[in-house]
């Protein structure tokens, strides 16, 4: 069985160097998920540029996302967003994002969940 990085008994023993270096306690780096809907099933060259002005969007305000794929065409997508540097998202990131993300005409509807420890807390959905 593997040992849980983020255990209680286990973190008090590392160093704050170690601490920092497996990202647990103080150092612990906090992210989102982002569920979108489209409007009409995107493909093509007006997925690519939708994905296009979201990345501008996201480097703007320091953050960067993952996923956000699937099979064509997609009617619903979704992938997790982060900090670009070392750090955590924030609430204000996920309501950011999330309205700038409902604002787009592409988009019928977005959904972000809570945040979650970007290194061990991520649990994917159920199929």
């Amino acid at each position: 069985m593997k040992k849980n990085p983020c255990a209680n008994c286990r973190v008090r023993r590392l160093s704050p160097r170690q601490r920092k270096k497996q990202r647990v306690a103080e150092f612990q780096e906090l992210s989102f998920e982002v569920d979108l809907v489209f409007a009409s099933p995107m493909d093509g060259e007006p997925y690519d540029d939708f994905l296009s002005a979201f990345s501008n969007f996201l480097d703007t305000h320091g953050l960067l996302a993952g996923g956000f794929g699937g099979r064509m065409p997609l009617l619903e997508t979704g992938g997790i967003v982060a900090r670009a540097e070392r750090g955590s998202a924030g609430e204000a990131d996920i309501e950011t994002v999330v309205t700038w993300l409902r604002a787009r005409p592409e988009v019928k509807d977005a959904k972000a969940s809570h945040l979650f420890d970007a290194w061990y807390g991520y649990e994917p959905k159920a199929a």
